[in-house]
């Protein structure tokens, strides 16, 4: 038992101890008192030990307290309270980070959408391995700085550009427009144009950048969707002007007209925007600054083509000139007048003017055109030969016939008749006037004999048929005569080898089927009363053959016919027609060319039976 000093009381003194004694007791005390504090620091260490074995297993399953991610406080919290507590802090964020906007449209992508999402996983496993990983006594030093510092960890952001891009390209594949380029097309004579439009494109890597930078604090963000616009390559400004001269080109109706021409109630013509619409041509070139970018052309060969029947119509030719066989050495014996016909170069330049802005109502200009056949050309036509030739007799003809004769030989007589060409006997005739060298006669009119002018010229034009008949030439008109007529037949002749004509109503023609012009001449022989046709040109060397058949005859009436004259005295009577007998026959022609068969003709005549006619007096 240890002994203590206690104090009872004031002023009361205790029996004073050796020094010895007082020493030892001393040391004792200080002994006991080390003993006592180190018994207390072995019991203190161990309520320390015991309490931060306490504390580490309270924190095994939490959090340290006053830790926080991205100023968002999670300490002392469980794994999972605070991943929920992260969520709810960043709920609006990863439901919209960003608010995309294009004009009146707009786009609310969550997270997910664009390939954003938070790690809140890896931001919870560094705060609770943080304090956790070294000595106890390093853990113990870090939880108490914790404690009294706090430490805020970052939340890491990722991002998926590859789903953020496709998310970027469907909102383009909504905006995204190509440009296009100004056009321009004639539909007949419609002028289409197609105007430019400027296209649209979304900067998708731009967007991507802006998305990515503008989530990185994240809170929700508003974006304005960035584009551009494209450019068309060809803009309307490079179409106008051309449309502007196509309009031009288009603007009317050219109207062709000739005053001169010989057209029943003048020529016209018109050629519609449809029809000039068809000699236009458009054609895109290349794009270059150095060229327009259509050419425009106009087909003058197609222009040149629809004047030829306009030519054609308003062309006046001119006469063939008269031409003499002379033995074989040709010549021009009366040259021919010149013509008139369409001035093409004049023509074509007006038409350009016109197309060009210039008046649309063109006069034809029209100038003279040298005869078909001039000295130049007269070797080229190939009159080498006797074609054919035909010869009738007109003795005893009284004189008024043979001045007819003569009148319409001399008509005939150096004619050209080109190659395809059909003669016409009255067309060559012309007018049977005084004027013209043709007197009065008798001729067979109304089925009876009576004066008229041009009394005998059935027999130029009887001998011309016999000509043509010879040469083989296709005969495409011939009339018999009324009644056979003896004189026809005075040089050995079969009857029904005439041809009568009367002007405007019979007519004598053939054709040219020759490769070559033919020339016509005419012989006169007064001494032996006879007339000679000949057709020269190219000889063909057909062989033709002629024969006849008498059909049937027919007995002349017995009664004769009495016609009265108010121009004669009356009492008076004349003798006009001897009564003869009418006759059927054919007159065949056969016509060869080596051994090919040309043609077989058959010429059918019917002579009416004549009575004998008297003309009496009646004035």
């Amino acid at each position: 038992m240890r002994n203590q000093t206690v104090s009872t009381g004031a002023g009361v003194d205790q029996p004073r101890r050796p020094r010895r004694l007082r020493r030892r007791r001393g040391i004792l005390g200080l002994l006991e008192w080390l003993l006592v504090l180190c018994s207390l620091g072995v019991v203190g260490a161990a309520v320390g030990v015991m309490a931060l074995i306490m504390i580490e297993r309270d924190f095994a399953l939490r959090l340290y307290p006053n830790l926080s991610v991205r100023g968002v406080h999670i300490g002392g919290m469980r794994v999972n309270a605070a991943q929920n507590t992260l969520n709810r802090a960043h709920q609006s964020f990863l439901a919209n980070p960003v608010a995309i906007q294009y004009g009146e449209q707009s786009w609310r992508p969550s997270a997910a959408d664009l390939g954003i999402s938070l790690d809140f996983a890896g931001a919870l496993n560094t705060a609770y391995t943080f304090g956790r990983n070294d000595t106890r006594m390093e853990n113990l030093r870090t939880a108490a700085a914790i404690w009294e510092q706090g430490v805020d960890l970052p939340l890491s952001l990722k991002i998926d550009q590859t789903v953020m891009q496709a998310y970027l390209l469907d909102i383009a594949a909504a905006i995204d427009t190509a440009p296009e380029n100004a056009d321009l097309r004639l539909d007949g004579p419609n002028i289409i144009v197609t105007p430019e439009r400027w296209g649209t494109q979304v900067l998708v890597d731009e967007m991507l950048a802006e998305i990515t930078a503008a989530t990185q604090n994240l809170t929700p963000q508003s974006i304005t969707l960035r584009t551009r616009t494209l450019e068309p390559t060809i803009r309307d400004t490079a179409v106008a002007p051309v449309a502007a001269e196509l309009e031009t080109l288009l603007a009317g109706s050219i109207v062709l007209s000739s005053a001169e021409a010989g057209c029943i109630r003048g020529c016209r013509w018109e050629w519609s925007p449809a029809h000039i619409a068809n000699w236009i041509s458009l054609e895109r070139t290349s794009a270059q600054a150095d060229r327009p970018l259509y050419n425009i052309s106009i087909d003058q060969s197609a222009i040149r083509s629809a004047l030829l029947p306009i030519a054609a119509t308003v062309r006046q030719e001119g006469t063939l000139p008269r031409v003499a066989w002379n033995n074989g050495n040709v010549q021009i014996t009366a040259a021919g007048e010149t013509g008139l016909g369409l001035d093409a170069n004049a023509t074509m330049s007006q038409i350009s003017a016109a197309l060009a802005g210039n008046t649309r109502a063109i006069e034809l200009p029209l100038g003279a055109i040298p005869p078909p056949v001039t000295e130049s050309n007269l070797a080229a036509l190939g009159i080498i030969g006797q074609v054919g030739a035909g010869a009738s007799s007109f003795a005893n003809s009284e004189e008024y016939r043979i001045t007819n004769i003569r009148a319409g030989a001399r008509q005939m007589n150096g004619l050209l008749i080109p190659p395809g060409a059909s003669f016409s006997f009255n067309d060559n005739l012309g007018p049977v006037t005084a004027e013209r060298g043709f007197a009065e006669g008798y001729a067979i009119i109304d089925n009876r004999t009576q004066k008229e002018w041009g009394g005998g010229l059935c027999q130029v034009s009887t001998t011309v048929f016999r000509a043509a008949f010879w040469g083989g030439l296709p005969i495409t008109e011939r009339h018999e005569h009324s009644f056979r007529i003896s004189w026809y037949e005075e040089l050995g002749e079969p009857p029904g080898l005439d041809a009568a004509i009367f002007t405007g109503v019979y007519d004598l023609r053939f054709v040219n089927d020759s490769p070559n012009w033919l020339l016509m001449e005419s012989y006169v022989d007064l001494q032996h009363q006879r007339l000679s046709i000949a057709l020269y040109g190219t000889p063909t060397n057909r062989e033709v053959a002629m024969s006849h058949e008498l059909l049937e005859r027919t007995p002349a009436p017995s009664e004769p016919v009495y016609i009265d004259d108010p121009e004669a005295p009356r009492g008076s009577l004349r003798q006009s027609d001897t009564a003869r007998g009418g006759l059927q026959v054919n007159v065949y022609r056969t016509i060869r060319q080596g051994d090919a068969l040309v043609s077989q003709d058959t010429f059918f005549t019917e002579f009416k039976p004549w009575p004998d006619i008297f003309v009496r007096g009646s004035r």
